[in-house]
């Protein structure tokens, strides 16, 4: 509730860390010494352990309760209360550990409001339940009534039933008022809830209600002079506050009241039809229900903005609409040329890149005749041995059949050697497998043997132990690699001196990528000319079509990996490209 709310906001306030704990004792409903007895050993066993600072009782039975088993509960804890209207109870027996605020309940100033609001009142019913509670809060009406006995007829309706209640409020007549103060239990000593009763009561009541209690308001009151229950919390909390800090409650003592103030609901006001030019200045009217132009004044106006912006829009299309019809036709017109231009060039650009990939495989071609001579030559042999034992009437089957196995292994052989061949010339999909890294490397190398032999160079390659494993196209990755060392003997042979080397290294990256990176010790690549190097149709030598670099990319992009150049800071060039690691 707002009480509660406002007086831990001030505690917090005050800088120092505290938990709050509530307990609800519900005596207004349920009051009974035996209740209280068995409520003791409860609480006393609850709160053993903690150390209580503060005991907080909000209205009169709670302070009556934390008075009488105060030490017995939180030894030595002070007592700060609020909402308690007894002014006998406040003047005697606080003792020297309690401190706190008063609460008058303005039923007096509340009547004066409900005559102004409705001038032709003739009757004044009021309306109570029998608990103690309830009996002190009509004792506190009784005290204000003598200035409006000639004037009024009061009507009491206490210690009734719900039932005979709602009864009578049905039966009032147009002039009379209902003042509803509590029912905190009935006639038949049923506990009730008192707001519970106001909603039923408002419900059937043909004349407005008024009350005294800020949490009536939106459960069917019209009016009241309320103390507010944030201003209540709030002045609590700040007594709590100076405690805390070391001062003694008997120093602060008990505090004014907080001043009581005219509050009303629009709602109520407009289902009486009382004027609210009624109202005292600075009444806060509360659950007020705007217009529809109130709430959507702001939504009209953007909307009429928005409208008046779209007219004018339409208006700026409609008279580019002719301007646009003649441009469309020549951007159709370019669109269609444009269209067979692209179409043209991608046809040119994929015959380009078959041309390279058959102009790429002549680099290796001296190593594919090699390698494809061995499982002839390998046949051959296989085969005239057969042949020989054939012929001398050998029965030693088993070798013959061992020397047939190996000539299908061998023709096995040359024939992947050819179908890999024809698949790079043929354009067909890679095959991405995975694959031994180390044995592509070493099956390149051989390639330049003979062209490392007339330059007086060598390439070096030591791999360390680890099988590299990949996963790629291995003629493809083989075809990167045969790139990258041609592209670097020529590197060298332009510098024109001998004893240069040119570098293969491997190495296993943190992303499940492995690095492999090819320096040569050649005269490098111009930093102007570096951003070009990968595009099609760039070459460095007259004779090249520009294309080795750019199939490169093309592979690697395939592969999803990476392909760039750095310098070699020993002079040269460095190449570098990434594959995905295989867990194969």
């Amino acid at each position: 509730m707002a009480l509660d709310a406002a007086l831990q906001s001030a505690v917090r306030e005050g800088g120092v860390p505290v938990d709050f704990f509530n307990e609800s004792l519900d005596l207004h409903r349920f009051a009974s010494p035996r209740l209280e007895e068995k409520l003791v050993p409860l609480l006393q066993a609850k709160y053993r352990d903690l150390k209580v600072e503060v005991v907080v009782a909000y209205a009169t039975a709670a302070l009556k309760f934390a008075q009488r088993y105060g030490d017995e509960i939180w030894p030595n804890a002070p007592i700060v209360f609020h909402s308690v209207s007894d002014a006998r109870l406040i003047s005697t027996g606080l003792g020297t550990d309690t401190a706190g605020i008063s609460s008058l309940p303005g039923f007096g100033e509340t009547i004066e409001l409900a005559l102004k609001l409705k001038p032709e009142t003739g009757r004044l019913a009021i309306i109570a339940g029998s608990s103690e509670t309830d009996e002190k809060y009509l004792s506190q009406v009784n005290d204000v009534l003598a200035p409006y006995l000639h004037e009024l007829e009061i009507q009491y309706l206490n210690g009734l039933s719900v039932e005979k209640t709602l009864a009578a409020v049905q039966s009032l007549p147009p002039d009379a008022i209902v003042l509803y103060t509590t029912m905190f239990q009935d006639g038949a000593g049923i506990p009730l809830v008192p707001v519970e009763i106001l909603e039923m009561i408002s419900a059937v009541s043909p004349v407005p209600v008024f009350g005294v209690f800020e949490t009536y308001l939106g459960h069917g009151i019209t009016a009241g002079i309320i103390s507010s229950y944030s201003a209540q919390g709030r002045r609590a909390g700040e007594i709590i506050n100076r405690i805390l800090a070391g001062e003694a409650p008997s120093d602060i003592g008990v505090q004014a009241a907080v001043p009581a103030t005219c509050m009303a609901d629009w709602q109520k006001l407009d289902y009486w039809g009382i004027p609210q030019s009624l109202l005292p200045d600075g009444c806060e009217v509360l659950f007020r229900r705007t217009s529809a132009w109130e709430n959507y004044l702001w939504p009209f106006v953007v909307t009429l903005s928005v409208i008046l912006a779209q007219l004018l829009l339409i208006g700026t299309l409609l008279i580019g609409r002719r301007r646009l019809a003649r441009v469309q036709g020549a951007l159709t017109s370019e669109l269609a040329l444009r269209t067979k231009v692209e179409k043209d060039a991608t046809m040119l650009q994929t015959r380009l890149m078959r041309f390279a990939r058959e102009r790429s495989l002549g680099v290796m071609s001296t190593t594919i005749v090699h390698e494809v001579s061995q499982p002839l030559i390998a046949i051959q042999n296989y085969a005239q041995a057969a042949k020989r034992r054939l012929l001398g009437n050998s029965d030693d089957k088993t070798r013959i059949l061992g020397l047939l196995d190996k000539i299908q292994g061998q023709s096995e052989r040359a024939g992947n050697i050819t179908r890999r061949v024809r698949s790079l010339i043929n354009n067909k999909e890679a095959e991405i497998v995975p694959t031994c890294l180390v044995k592509l490397i070493g099956e390149v190398i051989p390639m330049f043997q003979l062209e490392c032999e007339t330059l007086a160079c060598r390439i070096r390659y030591q791999p360390d132990g680890d099988r590299l494993p990949v996963l790629a196209d291995a003629l493809q990755i083989q075809l990167v690699l045969a790139n990258l060392l041609g592209n670097a003997l020529r590197s060298i042979r332009k510098r024109g001196e001998g004893g240069r080397e040119i570098a293969i290294d491997t190495e296993r990256l943190e992303n499940e990528e492995i690095l492999v990176s090819v320096a040569d010790q050649g005269e490098g690549i111009p930093p102007d000319r570096v951003p070009h190097i990968f595009e099609p149709l760039y070459s460095e030598t007259r004779s090249g079509m520009g294309v080795g670099l750019a199939i490169c990319l093309d592979i690697m992009d395939l592969h999803g990996g990476r392909i760039w150049h750095e310098p070699n800071p020993g002079g040269g060039a460095i190449f570098r490209f990434t594959l995905r690691s295989s867990a194969v």
